[in-house]
């Protein structure tokens, strides 16, 4: 099989990251934080160790990030945990449902919320679509769709001179794109998963706070500590972190960073931009195909669209006829999808992995120039 949905989830990740798991499942590890004895202990060292790793990562301290199962959890979190009725959010079309659905909860309890339109974005429109009392920017700076970018620090400097709470959805960016320096960013939350493009196991997160922002628990229960306390503990991570870890998936997550940080994340993202340009420059010579979006210094993800074929049909003839799995349809971004006028049918989504090969992207293309010469089967 030829996997090109990485945007989906990792298929093929390093070596060291099922090693971590490996460990983590037959290293007679306890439940962290939930007992003195050998085994909690050693549980609690390994999630710290993976804490700091991610906190090398994305250049914040360990305390700064807290784990969770993926990045819904994590928008969820975010969103329901800062945000309020009192509140007034701005989000765009690019929006994925992880970040929508929450935000429209929200919106039904009284919360006012503004959404930019348009699948082409800038930072002066997102400055342009604030209003007086807008409280936060909740944000996906890369789009799952197609790829387009928006400039992640000019948003976060944006943020900081209005005085405005920033959640960024990081599914997308984190491992395709390196991290600017937040240093000086706002109040800001930062939700990232495991799976993707930092070649974790599935089932592993987080949200990184920065800055001085109050988030009320939304799952609540055990936490090891403050036992004989009703209310669940307020300080962060632990706000976010209620219940057993993944201890297994988080050592590997670690293992998943390590291995990013030590190939280097600009040799990671100059490979899959040059996988990116190889496959659109091929692109141009397969008749009725249409792009969409990638104009905006994109990641590592193709929009298109075969002639009049369902989106659907195209990726199961590429699954059935040459081994090649891409994703078709929605991608849980509907606003996305409307304002490119692809509701009825879809997009095909190709997403490429650093293991991906320059062999696997031409067998892709032949593919696509075998399918629009002899259309449905």
């Amino acid at each position: 099989m030829i996997y090109l949905d990485q945007s989906a989830t990792s298929l093929h990740k390093p070596p060291q990251v099922a090693e971590a798991v490996y460990r983590g499942l037959t290293g007679k590890l306890g439940n962290p934080g939930r007992g003195a004895h050998g085994p909690a202990r050693d549980a609690l060292k390994e999630v710290a160790q993976a804490r700091r790793a991610l906190g090398r990562y994305f250049g914040v301290s360990a305390l700064q990030v807290a784990f969770a199962s993926n990045a819904t959890m994590a928008l969820n979190m975010a969103i329901k945990g800062a945000l309020g009725p009192g509140d007034r959010a701005l989000t765009t079309s690019w929006s994925h449902n992880a970040m929508l659905r929450p935000l429209y909860q929200l919106q039904q309890s009284g919360m006012t919320l503004d959404i930019l339109p348009g699948a082409r974005l800038s930072i002066r429109d997102i400055e342009n679509a604030l209003k007086p009392d807008t409280t936060a920017v909740v944000i996906n700076p890369m789009s799952n769709v197609s790829g387009d970018t928006l400039p992640l620090d000019a948003i976060a400097t944006l943020c900081l001179k209005r005085g405005l709470l920033l959640i960024a959805d990081l599914a997308q960016w984190a491992g395709v794109r390196g991290m600017p320096d937040v240093a000086e960013w706002p109040r800001t939350l930062l939700a990232f998963t495991g799976h993707k493009s930092l070649y974790g196991p599935q089932g592993t997160g987080g949200l990184i706070k920065l800055g001085d922002v109050s988030l009320c628990p939304v799952f609540v229960g055990g936490s090891g500590i403050h036992s004989f306390d009703r209310d669940h503990p307020d300080a962060f991570p632990e706000v976010c972190e209620a219940g057993t870890a993944n201890v297994a998936g988080i050592m590997g997550l670690a293992a998943g960073v390590g291995w990013l940080m030590e190939t280097g994340q600009q040799a990671v993202t100059d490979r899959l931009s040059e996988h990116r340009s190889h496959f659109v420059a091929g692109l141009r010579n397969i008749p009725g195909v249409t792009l969409y979006g990638g104009q905006l210094e994109p990641g590592p993800v193709v929009a298109l669209n075969l002639a009049g074929q369902d989106s659907a049909w195209v990726c199961e003839a590429l699954d059935r006829r040459f081994g090649i799995a891409v994703r078709g349809g929605a991608h849980c971004a509907p606003l996305w999808h409307e304002a490119m006028g692809t509701v009825s049918q879809g997009v095909v989504r190709f997403s490429f992995s650093y293991f991906t090969t320059r062999q696997e992207i031409d067998l892709a293309l032949d593919a696509l120039r075998q399918l629009a010469a002899g259309g449905p089967c």
